[in-house]
């Protein structure tokens, strides 16, 4: 977990000591038993470096000189031969192939050249036919290397393509720029293919979209074969707001059914004959029969990582049992996450990892608790045994959820406190019911179609429960809650107490815990500030649009704009800004101030304003023709919102030592325009009918002049001295059409941020003679300023992570 630390020394200087250390342990080993203490305390470093050493190998993978990702620096045109290695995926109007790459033809090339590595294609087209996997296809395609994290707190895309290996990605523009090479030369079904697996997945997802309602089809796709691309955002929301999103993805809990199915069906046939089950327990043939069974469905899931990670959980516990050794439960679970951070220690960052662990952690240390309400044998009733079950389960449920709340919010920022009721309501008719007739169909459908598209329509039942279930519990107030990121501190406080209430007996003790551990993770602790009288100014990489964060010392915040690139299918302030302030333990907005009424800087505000709500909100006019504003008005007021507008002069926001935001010019307003004509050429232009800001913090000053164009930036020169700043932000995103020479002479700023997407051109050609220093969201990610009233520290988060990495 600590690999690639910034306070970890070069992996090259731990070689010596891990050298070192093993050849100490390597003597007490000799002087066995009398150094068996002075053996076990060697191997805590020993392995803590071992696992360094080895980590780190996987952090900075040596790729050969022909590889994919080093022939592709940046985005360009090529050609591409490789291999589907996946089922196509639908999802966004977009079809999307993984293909293992052999061979690339670049612009500037006469012939192509070898190649290796993975890419992830997406053709603009939705429901393409046709992609078989094992096919080799002759690819045109834009290729790019995915942009890494920008933003903390943000999802971390690029870090996600490389758990798949994945380093280079591709636009391909329409289906006409991929082609299938030559038919397969084997047989479709034929199982020496290594696609045979993935094939098969393709063909039964068609056959379920054929034969189902889209709905149910969608649903078994996602509890079947581990794909959740069909879901709709509605479902998806209900499961996700109940807490069971982990349902719909193949996990530990589904190999948990098909190895108890599969374990009764094989001690039925090991009990026809009597001569084995006198050489061999019948559960224990059972068990080792139903693990090339569970082989089997982890590569009909695709073999994932959270699949496979589970496959090998369950193995480790089959082979416990196997050799009598079940009852060392967390032995076997510590075994299990050595045996998949062997593959890839990599794992263990992942919120799938860590999860799923904790969870089955929680459950084994839970499960002593228990015995006390278990019936007896000889005088039990079946209401006793169901009051058993639905007390266990409960309790179980309940354990789960504390162990992977911390976690959960750690990455999701979001708990569902209906989570254990909701468990244990919708597993029985969907893991219970759903999921072994879809097994039954998957097995039946090569050979009876009819029989499985019966029973899929019998196992729907429990789809439409839990569809009513989760839908009426989603609804209820507070069944989730959104909460900041908890810091390391805090987690490892939680997981102490965690601890203490699981090994606790006496109630009074428990509830006083479980209250402590909830105000832990609740965002209300206090915390230690990170600065001490100093001002941060956060601009945020949201791509084509702008989003600033300002936070006083007293943890008051205060957002400038919202908005990123028109886009119905990723909203920047759920992606980028939120987990922003979360990242940053801010549970509440007190203003927002949007310059104008373009898209590109509030389409991300009412998902701000409906989850941290702020009071007021400060705009440049309330009658703006753009579309979705008046709705994000409405949502404004209903959630209890003040709108006002500001005026030239008037000071928006106040704070200790100097700090103020003022509102220089309200270029909307008829005051502000001179003469009226220039207000008519400018009325339908959002961008020159917004507000200037000037934000104060003691002697430094930073400018905010929104989108204005340089024909209406001589309006505002006649502000003299009031312009000049220590920091602009480049007026709309550092485009051409602003940032006259007039206005930076005017404003002297010493750095200038661009608010873009896009990397080019740098710097943008009217600032490159303006003697100041320059920095671009695209190519650097979210610029941090931290203003102590003196003086301004700058500090690009890309280039503190290539800082990071050169250590």
């Amino acid at each position: 977990m600590t690999a690639g630390a910034d306070w970890q020394p070069a992996a090259a200087s731990l070689w010596l000591p891990a050298a070192l250390t093993a050849t100490l342990a390597a003597i007490a080993l000799l002087r066995w038993p009398q150094a068996r203490f002075v053996f076990l305390t060697l191997l805590l470093p020993l392995f803590f470096l071992c696992g360094l050493l080895y980590t780190e190998s996987f952090l900075s993978p040596e790729l050969p000189a022909h590889h994919l990702a080093r022939l592709i620096p940046e985005k360009q045109d090529a050609s591409l031969t490789g291999k589907l290695i996946r089922k196509p995926v639908f999802k966004d109007a977009k079809t999307h192939l993984v293909l293992e790459t052999d061979s690339i033809l670049l612009p500037s090339a006469q012939a192509p050249v070898s190649t290796t590595g993975r890419v992830a294609l997406t053709v603009n087209a939705p429901q393409l036919k046709g992609f078989v996997p094992g096919q080799d296809y002759l690819v045109r395609a834009r290729l790019s290397l995915p942009d890494r994290q920008a933003t903390p707190g943000a999802f971390d895309y690029a870090g996600y393509l490389a758990t798949e290996e994945i380093m280079v990605k591709g636009w391909v523009a329409t289906p006409l720029f991929i082609q299938p090479i030559f038919p397969l030369a084997t047989n479709r079904f034929s199982m020496p293919d290594p696609y045979f697996l993935e094939r098969f997945r393709q063909q039964f997802e068609a056959f379920l979209y054929a034969r189902l309602t889209p709905g149910d089809a969608a649903l078994y796709q996602a509890l079947l074969i581990g794909d959740s691309s069909g879901l709709s955002p509605e479902v998806s929301e209900m499961y996700r707001a109940t807490g069971i999103m982990h349902i719909l993805a193949i996990s530990g809990s589904h190999l948990v059914v098909v190895a108890f199915l599969t374990t009764v069906f094989f001690r039925f046939l090991a009990g026809r004959f009597p001569w084995l089950l006198l050489r061999l327990p019948a559960a224990k043939i059972a068990l080792a029969l139903s693990f090339p069974v569970l082989f089997l469905y982890t590569g009909f899931a695709g073999f994932q990582p959270p699949v496979a990670r589970s496959l090998i959980m369950t193995g480790v516990f089959i082979t416990a049992i196997l050799l009598d050794r079940q009852w060392s439960s967390l032995n076997n679970l510590a075994i299990a996450a050595l045996c998949i951070l062997l593959l890839n220690p990599l794992s263990i960052h992942t919120a799938s990892f860590q999860l799923s662990f904790a969870a089955t952690a929680a459950i084994i240390l839970a499960m002593p608790r228990l015995a006390a309400w278990r019936p007896k044998k000889d005088n039990r009733s079946p209401l006793q045994t169901l009051r058993y079950l639905v007390i266990s389960g409960l309790f179980i449920s309940c354990a789960a959820f504390l162990a992977t709340a911390p976690l959960a919010l750690f990455h999701f920022n979001r708990i569902s406190l209906t989570g254990p009721i909701t468990t244990l309501l919708v597993t029985p008719p969907l893991c219970f019911w759903t999921l072994p007739l879809g097994l039954m169909a998957i097995l039946a459908q090569p050979f009876a179609p009819t029989a499985a598209v019966f029973l899929l329509k019998a196992g729907a039942l429990g789809i439409h429960i839990s569809h009513v279930l989760t839908g009426f519990l989603a609804g209820l107030p507070f069944s989730s809650l959104w909460l900041p990121t908890p810091t390391i501190p805090l987690m490892a406080l939680s997981y102490g107490l965690l601890f203490l209430i699981f090994h606790t007996q006496r109630p009074l003790p428990v509830l006083a815990m479980l209250a402590c551990f909830a105000l832990l993770l609740s965002g209300y602790t206090p915390l230690p500030k990170w600065h001490d009288n100093s001002t941060r100014i956060s601009f945020l990489a949201v791509g084509n649009g702008s989003a600033t964060v300002v936070e006083q010392p007293d943890s008051r915040v205060i957002l400038i704009d919202g908005g990123g690139p028109p886009n119905d299918l990723f909203n920047v302030g759920e992606r980028v800004i939120a987990p922003f302030l979360w990242h940053h333990q801010v549970r509440r907005v007190e203003e927002i101030i949007l310059t104008h009424a373009h898209a590109d800087h509030f389409n991300g505000l009412p998902w701000i304003i409906k989850r941290f709500q702020p009071k007021v909100l400060w705009l440049s006019e309330t009658s703006s023709q753009e579309p979705g504003f008046a709705a994000f008005l409405q949502d404004a007021e209903k959630n209890g919102c003040q709108v006002r507008v500001a005026r030239a002069g008037e000071v928006l926001a106040t704070g200790k030592k100097g700090f103020a935001i003022t509102c220089l010019a309200n270029l909307a307003l008829a005051e502000n325009k001179e003469p009226v004509a220039d207000r008519r050429a400018i009325s339908g232009n959002p961008n020159n009918r917004g507000l200037v800001l000037r934000l104060d913090n003691g002697s430094n000053a930073f400018l905010f002049p929104g989108d204005i164009e340089k024909d209406h930036e001589e309006n505002i020169l006649e502000k003299g001295d009031l312009l000049k700043a220590d920091v602009l932000l480049a007026p709309h995103h550092g485009l051409g059409s602003s940032g006259s020479a007039r206005f930076v002479a005017a404003v002297k700023p010493r750095y200038c941020v661009v608010s873009t997407g896009k990397k080019e051109p740098f710097p943008p050609p009217q600032y490159r003679d303006s003697g100041t220093d320059i920095f671009s969201t695209a190519r650097q990610g979210s610029i941090f300023f931290v203003s102590d009233g003196k003086k301004i520290t700058a500090h690009p988060y890309r280039a503190t992570n290539e800082a990071q990495e050169a250590l």
